[in-house]
């Protein structure tokens, strides 16, 4: 793993760019999508345009700490390598539409996606700060849990 690690540096800087890569995947994927003249094409162009300026938004833009735990509370699974693999195997599956360009674009999606949860099972790589889940400095613990957490007191 070390000659691995040697080949592609530091792992935040590729993830940072796999992210900005994939971002602008979708976003490409959604400007095919909104031109086919059909609604149901027009609305999941909308939303993978909507998902694409939310990943490219977290990697260029750094968050406040605030921010980050709304962000954490409300979508904790960007914040993980499955989850956010998840998230890009969905949208890369509502990427496939009418062009053959939209099913090239959507693969690529879902391959980063997937790649992302072997990665998580075979090794725990270094994150980009925009995957660094927030931890709470003012001891309010419940402010910065996923709204789906539960408590375990007896």
């Amino acid at each position: 793993m070390d000659q691995f690690n040697n080949i592609l540096g530091n792992f935040a800087v590729v993830f940072k760019c796999a992210n900005i890569i994939v971002g602008a995947l979708m976003m490409t994927g959604a400007i095919f999508a909104i031109t086919v003249e059909s609604i149901s094409s027009i609305i999941s162009g909308v939303y993978t345009g909507v998902f694409a300026a939310i990943v490219i938004g977290l990697e260029l833009y750094p968050l406040k700490s605030k921010q980050k735990k709304f962000l954490y509370r409300y979508a904790g699974f960007i914040y993980s390598l499955p989850g956010r693999g998840l998230f890009y195997i969905l949208v890369g599956l509502l990427m496939g539409g009418y062009y053959p360009v939209q099913h090239i674009l959507g693969a690529v999606v879902a391959v980063v996606g997937l790649a992302y949860i072997v990665l998580e099972i075979i090794d725990k790589p270094d994150l980009p700060p925009s995957m660094i889940p927030p931890y709470p400095d003012t001891g309010d613990l419940q402010e910065s849990l996923p709204i789906f957490h539960t408590s375990r007191e007896e």
